[in-house]
């Protein structure tokens, strides 16, 4: 009910905004002894982010500085406070055996109390990633091995319409 109130523009935009979301693959992953529960797969976007609370939590230093401002997959522009270089991301395939790769990440300040890694195409290019969406797996080859990751899909949290919208 609430998209027949909205502008043609805000429905093909809000449209959008629900497909790349549907389209994110979460995992288990690491960073060091850090289990990241907000971890996921974003094929359209090109490099890997990690939020504030990851940094705090790892008590990292950037590796180099920014100076750049990141237009997501959504409506947010945030800043890159720091870049970190060649952080070890492990992943557990479907029988427990602990796989590891190295990222680039940017940091940004998403808001978010929890810690949270988005892995992007440079490092799903790096480990020759495939997304399976209708087997809930992401397949990758390392030092040619291939294993087999576990994922899973989160659905949209839909949001109460603005009062105005409401009425």
């Amino acid at each position: 009910m609430r998209k027949m109130y909205q502008s043609r523009k805000a429905q093909e935009k809000e449209s959008k905004t629900d497909e790349w979301f549907s389209s994110l693959q979460y995992l288990n992953a690491n960073i060091n002894d850090l289990t990241i529960s907000n971890s996921f797969l974003d094929s359209a976007s090109e490099f890997g982010v990690v939020n504030d609370a990851t940094i705090n939590a790892l008590e990292w230093k950037p590796d180099k500085p920014s100076d750049f401002t990141i237009k997501g997959n959504s409506k947010y522009i945030t800043e890159s406070l720091g870049w970190y270089m060649d952080a070890p991301i492990s992943v557990k395939d479907k029988d427990g055996k602990t796989v590891t790769a190295t990222e680039n990440f940017a940091h940004i300040d998403n808001g978010e109390p929890e810690p949270m890694l988005c892995i992007g195409m440079t490092w799903i290019r790096k480990v020759q990633g495939i997304l399976d969406l209708t087997k809930n797996q992401f397949r990758m080859k390392l030092h040619g091995k291939t294993y087999t990751i576990p994922t899973y899909s989160k659905a949209p949290v839909a949001k109460d319409p603005p009062k105005e919208e409401q009425n």
